[in-house]
């Protein structure tokens, strides 16, 4: 009787089996990760479009984009942005939480509201401070709402807390921050620098109720109205991507992202760098001491005392970071665009 051998792999056969499955996967996988990526910045796009919305249904009812924040504080101190313990208390609320109602979070405005209401017969007033306190909400403590964080960035969870600059347990995880123009916190001066958004700089008289203001300290019909943005609103930066510093920790002296501070880079951005630059910025407060990086760099000069404080949009992006236009469209702004000063 005849045995008929099944013939099978050879030993050298099956490594080089398993070598063309390795190379296969060693082309797929640079494939797989490039369009993971390209699915993640197509959610943050779409998270920017979605708020994109707000500004407008904002401007439908007050007839006007809300201020970058309210300040009724001294001169000197129009574009400093800490807490009583650093001598501002005489501020008000910022574009993040005067958009609450138009980005579906009623419970987080009735919050803010109440808060508001807490302190609205008072003289001083800082909401980053009084509203983090205020028991038993705690109303800036939060971590950020998912439609304001990028899925490309790393999540914070961490809180900003610095004593020494006055603003203690500030939820971080902003990941998109308004133009306040084309060079620093003062840009809004300028009519030619100024952004979409800017401070709403006022007197105390016109809001302090002690000495004949009226306690608003929103002041929603204050920010810039499309008659005022004279390049078009499909030509001017409304909103663009921004970014902190992932921490160790429960706490971060890295203001970045912290969206109840009224801080440049907490909520807010310029143009002066180009995006993702290598350049430092120069906030209020950050860890000097990061390392350098690759990338987006987010390496930081501290200035507390002038208003010479600029940040760039920032992300985690190959090449370039999302940004909404005014008129609600999103761009891929690249890396490599020239800035015109």
């Amino acid at each position: 009787m005849n045995i008929r051998r099944r013939p099978a792999f050879t030993l050298v056969e099956l490594l080089v089996v398993i070598a063309i499955i390795g190379v296969v996967v060693g082309l797929l996988f640079p494939a797989v990760q490039a369009a993971r990526q390209a699915a993640r910045r197509m959610q943050c796009s779409n998270h920017l479009k979605q708020n994109g919305l707000a500004p407008h249904n904002h401007m439908d009812v007050y007839r006007s984009f809300p201020p970058g924040y309210v300040c009724y504080d001294e001169s000197g101190n129009r574009s400093m942005t800490g807490g009583w313990q650093h001598g501002q208390n005489e501020m008000g609320f910022n574009w993040v939480v005067m958009l609450l109602p138009y980005v579906e979070q009623p419970a987080l405005w009735e919050n803010c509201v109440a808060c508001a209401e807490d302190f609205r017969q008072n003289h001083e007033g800082n909401p980053a401070d009084h509203c983090e306190f205020l028991a038993p909400r705690h109303f800036g403590r939060q971590q950020t709402m998912a439609s304001y964080r990028c899925p490309s960035a790393i999540e914070s969870r961490e809180q900003f807390s610095d004593g020494s600059y006055g603003l203690e347990a500030l939820g971080k995880g902003l990941n998109y921050g308004a133009s306040l123009g084309s060079t620093n916190m003062l840009g809004w001066e300028n009519p030619i620098t100024k952004g979409s958004f800017g401070t709403f700089f006022t007197t105390q008289e016109k809001i302090a109720p002690p000495v004949g203001g009226d306690g608003n300290r929103f002041q929603h019909s204050k920010g810039s109205g499309s008659q005022d943005i004279i390049d078009g609103l499909s030509n001017t930066i409304a909103l663009s991507e921004i970014h902190g510093v992932p921490g160790n920790g429960s706490t971060s002296t890295d203001i970045l992202g912290a969206r109840m501070s009224n801080a440049m880079g907490g909520i807010s951005f310029t143009t002066s760098l180009a995006s993702n630059s290598r350049e430092r910025d120069v906030i209020a407060a950050c860890d000097e001491g990061l390392p350098a990086t690759n990338g987006t760099n987010l390496q930081c000069t501290k200035d507390r005392m002038t208003g010479n404080v600029y940040a760039a949009s920032r992300s985690y992006h190959p090449g370039g970071v999302n940004t909404l236009m005014c008129d609600g469209s999103v761009r891929f702004v690249s890396n490599s665009v020239n800035l015109i000063n």
